[in-house]
């Protein structure tokens, strides 16, 4: 054996001291090889030489590092030369491989090496599997078992692929490619570049899977398929597989990989639609078209097209336009198109009787706010909140979760200037819909928030404003309830039904004018108050307030204000009328802490503990010139069950504006503690009540109001409770009663339900009501989840909701169906509804999903 002068080899003799006695293994005879230096490295790494029969060396393109520092054993008559710890493996290109041990064989200028392996080429590919074999001849590294190749967002996965150093370029055929989220089918995509660069992938009669296993349940195949990594799937003449079996399929499908894009389908059965099928598809549009590539770039607006088969009712289409760039606040930014000819749309949810409709329904709304600015530093900007339907019953029929929320949907066009310190408003509320109550105005307001005058400490804050204001009811209410409960006889029983369907302030209205003997004087004006007041309006309103600290624990604001409102052209007796009031005020509150710092309950989540109260008071007495009891009121108190505000300048219902001198006391109570590293409010509680000097602004005839307490706890992630309580403490006068508790509790990580209650009793005008309503979920088994929500209504025994929803986790795929009963006392209405969406990524190809608003 020979050893060239500068090679590492000197310490490889040293672990094989046995085989020197070998005759086999003894050096050619001749003179000592000249030697230039001798430099033991540790560990030694060997780099290939050109070949001679008897020397251990491999071409210079590869260099193997020992860097486990375990045995090297070189065995002469098979040329192998082998690593028992792990090596680094260097080409001359930069790839690099990692593995656990190697073997070179040095006559078929090969590497072996035993995994796992690691790879990292040149143009950073990372490469992993069981074993790989290095090929200095024909440059390639060929990775055996299980590999896995990533590069960028692609994973493709086999159990072969051969890599080529010299040319940098790799061969994936058999390779299932993954494009995050997908899974491609194995040798049936090609890799093509588009004009900027990018990676598109294109397959013939292939198919994509989510599901990473070595048989997936599912296919989605097609005659032609494009990946846009990143950005899209297109799919031409696609057919879905539930394993080998054909179950859907379509002509075309071009799949966002974004949860708002592509195609989306609810299926289901409910009773007033029949069977239902809702499609959506959406896409972007807008941007900018490059003129190099034909791509449209920054696309901004997002578009929604709806196609709803419903057995009962039709077909129904719309598209929803939306404004990604409105960030800032959800509730504008939309335009809504919606259109059905209806079938049958005297069917109705509720059983209660309905009028005549047109069989033609349909919304358009639109949200949207319009910034400009015209020179100064202000904000300036253009709000519009307009909502057309086509009839009285339209949401309640197709969009029940509006209804339940938003029934009476309101209509506003303005231009607005907000500086931080003042408002000001140019605005107009239309009456698009003439099928139920509302008002219109046309109105310019200037509104100030609370700011010091010169500098000095005394605050000030007012709003002015003037417009024209009418009001007009709903004309379908109009000419088939209101005119018949005004001229029916007392006693007629078609007056019961006839009430019912009015809201409470038109209900008492009516009442009002029945009860009054026919010819009464009261009752045109009663009538105007009912059917269409109006009237103009000027009105100005100031307040002038102090904070005082005294003696650095008590705070005290005392405040004064007075206003003006004048009436014109008023509908009714009066025609016009001036009244003015003043409010005089105080506020006062003292904080008190104790620090229980060492404190510690994790049960509890408790880090430390302080609690804070704070004992307060306020004051206010206002003294208001009266309005005629025949004034047809516009802004006026809607029924609650909550304590009017205080403050004047808060006080938005100006024509019910009347004389008040109320004492509020209460006391507010926090514990707080550490979360996170930042303070945590784990228990806030509010205790107050009212006094009233004098009259009961509610004329409830009470000297003392409820008792007031509201509670919020938040003791650890998987629980919370909050209560809403007030009830009489003075038995004097008419009280009533309200409890509003709710628990959220998750016992187990497999389960978690919230109860909740509404009990009222005794409101003067509202109904009684004790309404539980309990939802739960829990995982029964690994595979199946339970779900249910119940809401009774105790007052009258009746079970008012029920749904029911199981999932099933089939793997790749969760499958759910949801049941949902509804009883409206006059009607019971039932809906089923199907869902079965992707588990590890639910935003491509068919997502089937539950919405709860459309099963209900």
């Amino acid at each position: 054996m020979r050893i060239k002068a500068g090679a590492p080899l000197l310490p490889l003799l040293f672990t094989l001291p046995l085989l020197a006695q070998e005759v086999e293994v003894l050096p050619n005879p001749g003179g000592a090889p000249p030697v230039d230096k001798i430099q033991p490295v540790p560990p030694p790494s060997i780099p290939f030489t050109t070949p001679e029969t008897t020397t251990p060396t491999l071409p210079k393109d590869v260099v193997v590092t020992n860097v486990g520092g375990g045995q090297i054993q070189y065995d002469q008559p098979t040329g192998l030369l082998t690593y028992s710890s792990a090596v680094h493996v260097t080409t001359d290109n930069g790839t690099v491989l990692d593995a656990r041990s190697a073997v070179a064989n040095l006559n078929a200028k090969t590497i072996e090496l035993a995994g796992p392996v690691k790879a990292l080429t040149d143009n950073k590919i990372e490469i992993f599997a069981d074993r790989a074999v290095v090929d200095t001849n024909t440059k390639t590294i060929t990775m055996i078992g299980n590999v896995s190749v990533y590069q960028g967002n692609m994973l493709q996965r086999g159990q072969q692929a051969v890599y080529d150093y010299g040319r940098k370029s790799l061969d994936a055929t058999g390779l299932r490619s993954s494009v995050d989220p997908l899974l491609l089918e194995a040798g049936k995509f090609s890799v093509d570049t588009d004009a900027e660069g990018k990676q598109v992938f294109r397959g013939e009669d292939a198919g994509i899977t989510t599901n990473d296993v070595e048989d997936p349940n599912y296919w989605i195949r097609a005659k032609r398929t494009t990946v846009y990594p990143g950005d899209k799937v297109v799919f031409e003449n696609l057919r879905f597989y539930a394993g080998d079996t054909p179950v859907f399929w379509l002509p075309y499908l071009s799949q966002p990989l974004n949860k708002e894009l592509g195609y989306h389908i609810v299926p289901g059965a409910r009773s007033n639609w029949g069977p239902f099928l809702l499609n959506t598809y959406g896409i972007m549009l807008g941007g900018e078209r490059d003129p190099k590539t034909g791509e449209t770039k920054d696309e901004w607006l997002l578009s929604k097209w709806h196609l709803d088969l419903r057995g009962s009712r039709g077909v129904g289409t719309g598209v929803d336009l939306i404004d990604t760039r409105v960030k800032d606040n959800p509730n504008l930014g939309w335009l809504n198109l919606y259109y059905l000819y209806d079938l049958d749309p005297s069917i109705q949810r509720s059983g209660i009787p309905r009028l005549p409709i047109d069989n033609d329904r349909y919304l358009a709304q639109f949200k949207y706010r319009i910034p400009f600015q015209p020179g100064d530093d202000a904000e300036w900007y253009v709000d519009a909140n307009l909502t057309r339907i086509s009839d009285q019953y339209y949401l309640e029929d197709f969009d029940p979760k509006a209804f339940r929320t938003n029934p009476f949907p309101d209509n506003t066009l303005g231009v607005f200037r907000n500086d931080g310190a003042s408002l000001a408003s140019f605005y107009t509320r239309l009456r698009l819909n003439d099928f139920y109550r509302s008002d219109q105005r046309v109105e310019l307001a200037y509104d100030q928030a609370r700011t010091p005058i010169f500098g000095t400490q005394i605050l000030h804050e007012g709003s002015t404003s003037v417009g024209i204001y009418g009001e007009e009811t709903g004309d379908p209410t109009r000419n088939a309830v209101i005119l018949p409960l005004l001229t029916l006889p007392p006693g007629d029983p078609r007056i019961p039904g006839l009430l019912a369907q009015l809201p409470p302030y038109e209900r008492l209205l009516v009442q009002q004018i029945r009860a009054l003997p026919p010819g009464n004087a009261a009752i045109p004006s009663l009538a105007n108050q009912l059917l269409d007041p109006s009237y103009s309006r000027f009105h100005t309103y100031h307040e002038f307030s102090m904070p005082l600290n005294i003696g650095g624990w008590l705070t005290i604001v005392p405040e004064v204000g007075a206003g003006l409102s004048r009436y014109w052209d008023v509908s009714g007796p009066q025609d016009a009328i001036t009244r003015a009031y003043v409010e005089t005020g105080a506020e006062a509150s003292v904080k008190f802490s104790k620090d229980y710092e060492n404190y510690q309950n994790r049960a509890l989540g408790l880090d430390g503990l302080l609690h804070v109260i704070q004992p307060y008071a306020r004051w206010s007495m206002v003294n208001a010139d009266d309005l005629d009891s025949s004034f047809p009121k516009i802004d006026r108190l809607s029924f609650s069950t909550r304590p009017q505000t205080l403050d004047l300048g808060r006080f938005t219902a100006i024509d019910d504006i009347a004389d008040w001198n109320i004492i509020r006391l209460g006391m507010r109570n926090r514990l707080i503690t550490h979360r996170d590293g930042q303070s945590y409010e784990w228990l806030y509680l509010d205790t107050y009540m009212d006094a009233f000097i004098g009259d009961d602004p509610q004329n409830l005839g009470r000297s003392v109001s409820n008792l007031y307490n509201d509670a919020r706890w938040r003791p650890l992630p998987w629980m919370s409770v909050d209560l809403e309580t007030q009830f009489p403490v003075v038995s004097d006068g008419n009280g009533y009663s309200e409890l509003s508790p709710r628990l959220r509790f998750m016992p187990t990580p497999d389960f978690e339900f919230s109860i909740g209650d509404r009990l009222l009793n005794n409101h003067p005008v509202l109904p009684d009501s004790n309404r539980v309503d309990f939802r739960a979920y829990a995982r029964i088994h690994e595979d199946w989840g339970f779900g249910m929500l119940h809401v009774w209504e105790l007052d009258d025994h009746t079970l008012e909701l029920q749904q029911y929803t199981i999932s099933h986790d089939l793997g790749n795929w969760v499958a759910g169906v949801g049941f949902t009963k509804r009883d409206n006392r006059v009607h019971d209405e039932y809906g089923v509804i199907f869902s079965l969406t992707l588990k590890d990524f639910p935003d491509v190809t068919l997502p089937f999903e539950i919405d709860t608003d459309t099963a209900q």
